[in-house]
């Protein structure tokens, strides 16, 4: 029986390192969503020129950015938008606060998207989403090479403290 609870002890520290790790990914994928966000909304503004109400229905129902939940919150608070509630900015910020995935510098650059959709003339935007780009790229990058650099030690190191934990137990 004894034997059996190290298995386990040792199993559960090794998902514990696995899960933290995924973490790590999971961030630097949702990067490239926001990165693919911002080149998605540069076209709409670009090339059809269209309305807020619209760009948020549509980044609500692109399959492609289906790990940016906070579309989908967007979405479903349109309402005070369109009722004239609140403003668009408003109701970005609501909504980017409702993923938790997001903090510091990411929710920061996700914060200016929201300020700059629908504020200035179509050049303004696509010059401010330009440099929004760039800020995503850096990001992601960061993101990319903080998954490299610690997600095989948060594996191994959770592997290691479940050897520790199960040979100090014996």
């Amino acid at each position: 029986m004894k034997i059996f609870g190290i298995i386990i002890l040792i199993m559960t520290s090794c998902a514990a390192g696995c899960f933290a790790s995924a973490g790590l990914k999971g961030k630097a994928e949702n990067m490239q969503q926001v990165r693919l966000m911002i080149e998605k909304l540069r076209l709409m503004i670009r090339y059809e020129a269209i309305e807020v109400s619209e760009i948020s229905r549509r980044l609500a129902e692109d399959e492609s950015l289906s790990g940016l939940c906070f579309l989908g919150e967007l979405w479903k608070n349109a309402a005070l938008f369109y009722e004239g509630n609140e403003t668009f900015c408003a109701c970005w910020r609501r909504a980017v606060e409702t993923q938790a995935a997001f903090s510091g510098e990411e929710r920061d650059l996700l914060y200016n998207i929201g300020d700059i959709l629908g504020s200035c003339d179509c050049e303004g935007q696509l010059s401010a989403l330009s440099l929004c780009g760039s800020e995503a790229d850096r990001l992601a990058a960061l993101s990319r090479e903080a998954y490299t650099a610690k997600g095989r030690l948060y594996r191994s190191l959770g592997a290691v403290a479940g050897a520790l934990i199960a040979i100090i137990i014996v």
